[in-house]
């Protein structure tokens, strides 16, 4: 019963269910037992269970009965915070399509009482858009009812992709690595998107990506789809290529009020707040940064956590960002937040440079040293010594001030000693 409720849980209380299960099976003449009324009840209610095919166009949260086709083996991983973690796919198929079913930690664990053949009656969270969805699962059990599909299971994604019509998001910088034979070999990542989702990209031939800017729309011509621990992503080797293209595309943005956990999302936003980067040490001993911030849309706010590089990029409070492929989770004391990790990308929307002349003191702040004018406070884009007070003339952009001169300021002594004066006569 707990099972199907969670379909249902924003629409009425968890007795109110319970009441409604126990009248369809007293109505029955207790020929329904709890499970059937249960879904009987959601279906009253207007959540009533979906084929594969209609999970393109499905809410965040589905319920649907499908076959397994294929069990793939659990696989242990490590998160950017160093924690470890499980994670298993499933085929899964009905007579409309197939989907593939992602395992998420003790859910993964409990993969090996899965057979194929099994009819499974799933409730999770829609991800892919594509020909073969991808969902997460919230919820699985066994289920006493017919599939008829076929019984083979080809592979979840597509092969070569001859054509990928994307916009470019974002492009990392080259990385060295070592092939399995011990020689030295380089790749770029990049962050892609059209409308049936983001997706990470990796080009195997650096030069195949070069020259391309983020933001351009571009068709790529031979990149390999494969399945990865966050849905789909594709692979560039030296056969790929890349050309412009003019055609419109319209990313699939989500607002703060649609996170739910589990789920991957791309929001725009400010920041509200902004820790500075703090630095870590992964079990693998590699070094690596993270960083918390709060993010607001017109929905409402919620925790952000930057790892790794992105981590290390400049923001301050006010910044109109844009944050692509984000994962879901409960933070440390069950607060909802979004990750950025490998897979995602932030973009910081521009602001125009403006030209100032502003007088006040150099002080020490948690984004850095800065300049407080008494009405705003400046992040200074070179340090200076804390203390003094300046006259400075430079250009601002996102509230980081780049001076083109300074000159100290003589305090005004006989104005100091009337503020004195008039702060001793106050009660």
């Amino acid at each position: 019963m707990k099972f199907h409720y969670l379909l249902v849980d924003d629409l009425l209380p968890k007795e109110e269910f319970e009441r409604r299960v126990e009248e369809k099976v007293a109505e029955s003449g207790d020929l329904l037992d709890d499970r059937t009324a249960a879904m009987l009840v959601v279906k009253d209610l207007g959540r009533s269970h979906i084929r594969i095919r209609d999970l393109a166009a499905a809410p965040s949260l589905a319920c649907f009965f499908a076959k397994v086709l294929s069990v793939g083996e659990p696989r242990e991983f490590e998160r950017p915070d160093g924690t470890p973690g499980i994670v298993a796919n499933v085929t899964v198929g009905d007579e409309t399509g197939r989907a593939r079913l992602t395992l998420w930690d003790e859910k993964a664990a409990g993969v090996s009482e899965i057979e194929a053949g099994d009819v499974l009656e799933i409730l999770g969270r829609p991800k892919g858009r594509g020909k073969v969805p991808d969902v997460t699962a919230v919820a699985v059990q066994e289920a006493a009812c017919e599939i008829t599909c076929e019984e083979t299971a080809d592979a979840p994604v597509p092969g070569p992709a001859s054509d990928l019509e994307v916009r470019v998001i974002s492009v990392e910088n080259p990385r060295t690595f070592k092939r399995r034979d011990g020689t030295p070999g380089e790749m770029v990542e990049a962050v892609v998107g059209n409308e049936n989702g983001v997706f990470r990209l990796v080009a195997w031939a650096p030069a195949v990506l070069l020259g391309v800017e983020p933001g351009e729309n571009v068709v790529i011509r031979d990149a390999v789809a494969r399945d990865s621990d966050r849905g789909i992503e594709y692979s560039l080797g030296e056969a790929a290529s890349i050309m412009r293209s003019d055609r419109e595309i319209v990313l699939p943005m989500n607002t703060v009020a649609d996170v739910e956990e589990g789920g991957s999302y791309s929001l725009t936003g400010t920041v509200l707040s902004v820790q500075p980067p703090h630095s870590f040490t992964t079990r693998n001993g590699r070094q690596s940064s993270v960083r918390n911030l709060v993010v607001a849309d017109s929905t409402g706010e919620i925790p952000a956590v930057i790892w790794g590089e992105k981590a290390d990029e400049h923001l301050v409070p006010g910044d109109r960002i844009e944050i692509y492929n984000t994962t879901a989770r409960r933070g440390r004391y069950g607060d909802l937040e979004v990750h950025l990790s490998w897979g995602s990308a932030l973009a910081i929307l521009g602001e125009e440079e403006k030209e100032v002349e502003v007088e006040g003191t150099i002080v020490a702040t948690r984004q850095g040293t800065s300049l407080d004018t008494g009405d705003a406070c400046y992040l200074l884009a070179e340090p200076l010594p804390v203390g003094y007070v300046v006259r400075a003339r430079g250009t601002v952009h996102r509230g980081v001030i780049s001076l083109s001169s300074l000159e100290a300021v003589t305090p005004d002594q006989e104005g100091l000693h009337r503020r004195l004066d008039r702060i001793s006569r106050d009660p």
